[in-house]
């Protein structure tokens, strides 16, 4: 008989007494389990339940307070928003979802524990491989399958629009204008916004601190980087020239706490979708439907311009109809064998704000020194997690790849999971806070046990 390897996260002050309960009840259960004792169900960061997968576990349980409960008042309603979300982005990326199991087990139900344990035993049997292995995706011939339809993979836009004008006359006066003015009267001491001087056309973020260099600034359909990241860490009041997306990630760094709202002035400007090298739109423009800065102190352009609408969106066929899209776990392993953990999506993701990222510390070790498939895995699980209810789509890291990963529909199934599920989407509202930094009590329990 095949025994499966389960790591259980069990919180000391219900589920681990639970499980105490059960052995001094001798209440049997199968010995699958390795038992890490933890504080709180909501102490656990998601990254240590990816890597226990990748590391060859074949499943993980996850058990503490029922909600109410708590000892710590509200760490489980915090954790279960998590863990909700924790299974909808391992099951996109290709995991069984019968492998990670969450559930609630009070002190005094030794017997509720031990029916969870043969419950949650008979689940990840079920799903692991018949020789055991809990490995996935990492073997030579799906590396080599993944390779094979990479180079056989036909353009993603066949039909791609072709570049509008490198400039908007009218639109940039007034944009140079209002920076001057601003620069002139002290309302801000610094502007961030672009300049042109990128050797394939693309316009470079630039910071402007008096008002003759600002007819250095630019605006037309290549200005594609996100520039919310350059007001981190800086002094006095600074004016930002936003699209649409920087102006979200702008609302959503305030909320954060990263960024005090009166030291940023927006500037929104209208905006229709950038183009890539080829004078093609990006992907994240294509399926954009916020045109209008939703917060900013002023607004540049004529909304009048845009519709709301995806410039040229894909149909629901076409989505389902694309490369790879029917087989979600050779997708990922696709996109996986493609990285070369550079780490440019991380330095151009606005929400990678962290000094120092989780695979660069030391305690615990979570980069390996020689990466492989699995590093690759933890690194893009870990940073897809991490950007659950906070990614604004602007499409900066998918930008930024050399090697043409698309890890960014991980994120998108997740951040359209959040919206379905907590009526949430970022940047949109500067009053509301982030859905993973919040809770109601009532949440549901997607894809728990039972």
């Amino acid at each position: 008989m095949y025994s499966p390897k389960i790591v259980a996260f069990l919180c000391t002050w219900c589920s681990y007494a639970g499980a105490d309960l059960a052995g001094t009840g001798r209440n049997q259960y199968p010995p699958n389990i390795r038992v890490i004792r933890i504080p709180c169900s909501g102490r656990i960061n998601p990254i240590y339940i990816i890597k226990a997968l990748l590391e060859g576990a074949d499943g993980v349980l996850v058990s503490g307070c029922h909600p109410g409960d708590c000892h710590y008042l509200v760490g489980n309603y915090f954790a279960r928003r998590r863990f909700v979300v924790l299974k909808k982005l391992l099951t996109t990326a290709g995991f069984d979802a019968d492998r990670v199991q969450f559930t609630w087990v009070s002190a005094s139900e030794g017997a509720r524990f031990a029916d969870v344990i043969k419950a949650v035993s008979e689940k990840v049997a079920a799903a692991s491989r018949e020789d055991g292995s809990s490995v996935l995706l990492s073997s030579s011939d799906v590396h080599d399958k993944a390779q094979a339809r990479h180079r056989e993979r036909p353009p993603v836009f066949p039909n791609a629009q072709k570049a509008r004008q490198s400039n908007c006359p009218p639109v940039l006066h007034e944009l140079i204008s209002h920076c001057k003015s601003l620069l002139e009267n002290g309302t801000v001491d610094a502007v961030v916004g672009f300049r042109a001087g990128g050797e394939t056309g693309l316009s470079l973020p630039c910071i402007i601190t008096s008002p003759e260099d600002a007819d250095k600034l630019v605006w037309n359909d290549r200005c594609v980087p996100n520039l919310s990241g350059y007001l981190c860490d800086r002094e006095g009041r600074t004016a930002i020239v936003a699209k649409p997306c920087d102006a979200r990630a702008v609302v959503n760094l305030i909320a954060e706490n990263q960024l005090k709202r009166e030291n940023v002035y927006i500037i929104g400007m209208v905006c229709d979708g950038m183009t890539g090298d080829n004078a093609a739109p990006l992907p994240c423009c294509l399926e954009c439907t916020v045109r209008i800065a939703p917060v900013c102190d002023v607004l540049i352009g004529n909304p009048d311009d845009v519709d709301g609408i995806p410039v040229q969106s894909r149909s629901e066929k076409d989505v389902h109809d694309a490369p790879l899209a029917d087989f979600t776990s050779e997708r990922f392993a696709d996109e996986m064998s493609k990285c070369i953990l550079c780490f440019s999506c991380r330095q151009s993701c606005y929400g990678c704000y962290c000094k120092t990222c989780f695979i660069d510390r030391g305690e615990p070790d979570w980069q390996t020194a020689s990466p492989d498939t699995g590093a690759k895995m933890l690194y893009h699980l870990g940073r897809a997690m991490h950007l659950a209810g906070r990614c604004v789509e602007c499409g900066a890291c998918e930008n930024a790849c050399a090697s043409g990963v698309d890890i960014r529909y991980l994120i998108r199934e997740t951040t359209s999971f959040i919206h379905d599920t907590y009526e949430y989407r970022t940047g949109m509202d500067i009053e509301t806070k982030p859905a993973m930094l919040t809770y109601k009590t009532d949440d549901s329990e997607i894809g728990f046990l039972e």
